[in-house]
């Protein structure tokens, strides 16, 4: 087998393989002679074909299939031969057959980037620390309350807070727009729900009222035809009701499914469940900037080929949640691969990072970091064993959270080398950065 090798631009290469003349002629006669023994033809017994004639009808068949056997068999004994590691399919292109020579075929490929991991000694990192107080409990059992409010009529003037049901006309020079109509719509006062200067015509009305108010939409306003646009509505006020909060009380807890029933018990479980909300949270933020640290230290060459199909996968994903919210999209228009392009090119970053680091560093995840790691994922279900059950009755499911157990583990393993700088702030802040950052 004689090969020949061409670096290209960036990782590119171009491999021509000749293969050994014997050898191929031998592997067409070959199959041509197992054809002779089962193939039909008129006038002949099965078996009784002559040669000749099977090789006069099937002899670009048999050559076809004699060089794509010769490329399958020989293509990964060349890359082993020249130390080549390809990333992702190689492209093959047979070239023409010379009289007297063997197959020869190209192959264009990429190949996988080679580098040394820089030393991580002295990154800064920033790791969020906060405590929960009593305050940040009463807040959230404050939430709690509010998720199981309930509404009572009343009769006086609607207030900040209270829920009004409307009858709305809008007209924009005395002609009804589209979307400006509306009965029986609920509207809580100072939720934001519709536009400001609606919700402040309503506000000290009373039911039965009936106001005539001019109404300027955002010039953000997701109706590109009215934003900016000033209209007038004529709203009937229907009832007028005020939120009713439960009382925090032992029957307020048994409802909650505490089984002690009692506030502490409450307050207990609340705690416990922030503290793993909030360990998450400061996790993941850990780990995303000892994420961007890897990055910025190791730059490397990005196999095109990879970050294409990365993108490709993100696209698709994108196109099946939409499809699942009932948006699909347009056959002729599918999602643009090329929106994901910087999203692809850090996920294929990191993988080469941490496959590196991990092979490296011997990184491994153990059984017991594995079992430790689901049954955090099941502490806050009612059944926990059904959970841990759920992920060891699946090796598929069980290996998802042995990748994350992978992670974590390059995340501390960068941490030990790196200068944590402590960032002391406090629950609420922290949770509202997570969601700002788009966490989960």
């Amino acid at each position: 087998m004689q090969i020949s090798v061409e670096k290209r631009d960036g990782l590119e290469h171009c491999m021509t393989v000749e293969l050994p003349v014997e050898g191929f002629e031998q592997a067409v006669e070959n199959r041509l002679a197992n054809l002779a023994r089962t193939v039909k033809m008129p006038g002949f017994r099965p078996g009784k074909v002559p040669l000749r004639i099977v090789k006069s009808q099937y002899g670009a068949q048999a050559k076809k299939e004699a060089l794509d056997e010769a490329v399958q068999s020989s293509l990964y004994e060349a890359f082993s031969k020249e130390n080549l590691r390809p990333a992702g399919a190689p492209s093959v292109e047979f070239l023409p057959l010379e009289e007297g020579k063997g197959p020869k075929y190209a192959v264009t490929f990429e190949v996988m980037p080679e580098f040394e991991l820089a030393d991580m000694t002295g990154v800064k990192i920033e790791v969020p620390v906060a405590e929960i107080t009593e305050e940040d409990i009463d807040k959230t059992i404050e939430r709690i309350r509010g998720q199981r409010q309930e509404w009572k009529e009343v009769e006086r003037a609607a207030k900040d807070g209270d829920q009004v049901m409307v009858d709305f006309v809008g007209t924009k020079d005395g002609v009804a727009f589209e979307g400006g109509t509306g009965s029986k719509v609920p509207l809580v006062i100072g939720s934001g729900r519709f536009i400001s200067d609606f919700e402040k015509g309503v506000e000290g009305a009373k039911a039965g009222d009936v106001r005539n108010i001019d109404a300027t939409f955002p010039a953000d306003y997701g109706n590109k035809e009215m934003a900016g646009q000033t209209v007038q509505f004529e709203i009937t006020v229907g009832t007028v009701m005020e939120p009713v909060l439960p009382e925090v009380n032992d029957a307020f807890v048994k409802e909650l499914g505490v089984e002690e029933g009692t506030v502490e018990a409450l307050r207990t479980q609340v705690k416990e469940n922030m503290e793993r909300e909030l360990k998450s949270v400061v996790r993941e933020a850990t780990k995303t900037q000892v994420m961007d640290a890897l990055i910025e230290k190791n730059k490397i060459d990005l196999p095109q080929v990879m970050v294409r199909d990365e993108m490709q996968r993100l696209a698709q994903q994108m196109e099946n949640m939409l499809a699942q919210q009932g948006v699909p999209m347009p056959k002729d228009k599918p999602m643009d691969p090329e929106l994901y392009r910087d999203q692809a090119e850090r996920r294929v970053s990191l993988g080469l990072l941490m496959s590196e680091l991990i092979g490296k560093q011997g990184i491994v995840a153990s059984d017991e970091k594995v079992r430790e790691a689901v049954e955090e994922i099941a502490a806050p279900y009612e059944d926990p064993k059904e959970i841990i059950d759920y992920y060891y009755g699946d090796q598929n499911r069980l290996a998802e959270v042995q990748a994350v157990v992978m992670e974590q583990a390059v995340v501390d393993w960068v941490l030990e080398k790196a200068e944590k700088v402590e960032n002391k702030t406090n629950f609420d802040e922290i949770m509202q950065q997570s969601q700002g950052q788009g966490r989960g």
